[in-house]
This record gives C-alpha cells, structure tokens and sequence, in this order.
C-alpha cells in the first residue's frame, strides 16, 4: 500500500513537468553553424535529461541570443563571458536573467593576407597603426563584433581610427579578407583543429594571429591568456604542421531565465534545469569531440602571469610597422 501511495505521489509531482515540456520546450540559443556555440547548445540537451523536451536553435551569436532571451524564445543562451557580464550591469536585466555556468574558452584571431600580417607584426601593430588599416565582423549580432567592441570602446582605444565592416557570416568575411576588402578579420573561436572556419581561412591561403591586447586588463578576470593550436594554421604566412601562438581567451557563459520570474509549471521545468546544468561536468556540457575536452581539462594562464613579457615580446613585433604598412 505504501508503495502504491508513494508512485502516485511521484507521478503527481512528475506530471507538471512532463506536461510542461510536452507544449513548452526548453530552448537553448547558440550559434552559426560556423562557429562552435551551435554544438555547445547541441550538447546541452542530452544533459537535460528525458524530462524535457529541448531544442538547440541556430542563430546569428551572442548578440543575437541576447534578443532572443529577453523575447521569451529561449530559456537558455550562449554569450561570450565579457559580454554576459557587461548585460548584467543593467540592474533590469539583471533582475531577470542570470549566468549559470561559465565552459570552455573561444580565442581572439585576426586573420588576413600573409604580407598584411607580416607587415603589422603582431596585434600591437594593429593597434598602434589601425588609421592605416580596416576590420572585418561576421555581423552586427555576432558574438566577434561583441568582443570587438569591447575592445574598441574602451576610452581612448586606438582601434577607434580603425575603419570597421560588417558581414553577412563568417564565410563572406574570408572572402572579403582574400579579395582584399578589408586588410583583416576578427574572430573569436574555440581553436577546433577541424573546424571548416579554419579550413576555410588555410584555403584561401590567409595567415592568422592572436590576439592580445593590454586594455583586456580593465576586463578583470574574464579574459585569459593561454597557448592555443590550430592545426595547418600558417602563422605570418610560413606554412606547416600545427603552430602555436598565446593570445586572449574568453569563456562561454550560459545564461540562463530566472526561475523565480516564471510561476507554475515554467518555474518548475526551469529551476530543474539550472540545477542539472549547474551540477554537471564540464565536459558534459561540450560537445564530445577529444579536443574540446582537453580543452576544458587544461590549466588556464590568467591576464597578468607572464603579461610583461608577452607584452614586451609584441611591441617588439610590431617596431616598424607603420612604414612595412606603408609600402603594401
């Protein structure tokens, strides 16, 4: 009898949630299919369990996903970690959205024609020479122009004299970059050795470099720096196997709907959900490919170990760029 009593109680407690999902599935917002945050939101719903019904949308990046969020399509969405923050300053939608998880780590590239990069030097040369350059974004809603304009607005940021264009995606920006529209593009990706971004860059015979930039210093902790690989990467346009180079990571932050916003079944399918998310691994939580789980598994050098040198060893890079730009 007491068993009996006890599977009605579970089934009264499990219907309000079964029924929930039945007409109101938890959605996550990612990210383009380019990029890595579609198969972060991907991965997330075998985390949520049977009991939800859960849908990963494909979007236009973090920016994007703000939208999204605060229009009730989605429960969850990706952001870069910077960004998140940022939003959460405003004391309205701090009021209603929250950061579950911080996972993973996407890295700051610039990539261009081997004889762009090799005039500039390094990011430094950038900086420093941005009147004589342009930049090229995967569009307004993308998570790169979000850490882009982090960086550029910064008070007195010389990347304001940059000449700045956006794109449809990601691939139109490579072959604005090869055809010599822009003189470089900006991305920030987690360095998957088989992402088709990467291939696509390598194919068009495009060098790439790393980001790191000393005003990432006023970001507190949210920014790392961290040696990276991206393999068949051609550093300065010099060709070969797998390079390494340090620059700038940012984390993915998972937002999150507030539970105590919502009432009845919805606060119940949401609070459940944060808790599952906040209680698993890592690794649970990234797609299942070995690269992006070492990735997670591996220490992470925060701003400011080595900065001096790394700084230094830059601005050395980028002595004489102004005139190498110049004769391009």
């Amino acid at each position: 009898m007491k068993t009996v009593r006890f599977i009605s109680v579970l089934v009264c407690l499990l219907v309000p949630l079964l029924s929930y999902a039945d007409g109101n599935a938890i959605r996550i917002a990612g990210g383009p299919k380019t990029g890595e945050y579609i198969n972060i939101a991907k991965s997330l719903c075998p985390v949520l369990g049977q009991l939800f019904q859960c849908e990963p949308m494909e979007t236009g990046g973090t920016l994007d996903n703000k939208k999204r969020l605060e229009s009730g399509e989605v429960q969850f969405a990706l952001a870069k970690s910077n960004v998140a923050e940022d939003w959460l300053k405003d004391e309205v939608f701090a009021s209603k959205y929250k950061i579950v998880r911080r996972i993973g780590d996407e890295s700051l590239f610039v990539f261009g024609k081997p004889e762009v990069l090799e005039a500039v030097g390094s990011w430094i040369g950038i900086r420093d020479n941005a009147f004589l350059l342009s930049v090229g974004l995967p569009g307004e809603l993308s998570g790169d122009a979000a850490v882009f304009n982090s960086l550029k607005n910064i008070p007195n940021s010389p990347l304001n004299n940059l000449e700045v264009k956006m794109y449809a995606d990601r691939p139109s920006l490579v072959a604005a970059v090869k055809s010599g529209e822009v003189k470089f593009g900006f991305i920030a990706q987690v360095p998957n050795p088989e992402n088709a971004l990467f291939s696509s860059i390598n194919d068009a015979g495009l060098g790439i470099i790393g980001v790191v930039d000393p005003d990432m210093l006023l970001f507190g902790d949210t920014f790392r720096i961290k040696a990276v690989t991206v393999k068949n990467a051609k550093w300065f346009g010099l060709a070969g196997s797998a390079k390494q180079i340090e620059t700038a990571n940012v984390p993915a932050a998972i937002l999150a709907v507030k539970a105590e916003t919502l009432e009845g079944r919805a606060k119940m399918v949401q609070e459940a959900a944060i808790k599952k998310i906040e209680d698993a691994n890592e690794v649970d939580l990234l797609p299942q490919q070995a690269w992006m789980q070492d990735l997670a598994n591996r220490a992470t050098l925060k701003m400011g170990t080595g900065l001096d040198n790394v700084m230094d060893s830059l601005s050395k890079s980028a002595e004489g760029a102004a005139e190498r730009l110049g004769k391009l």
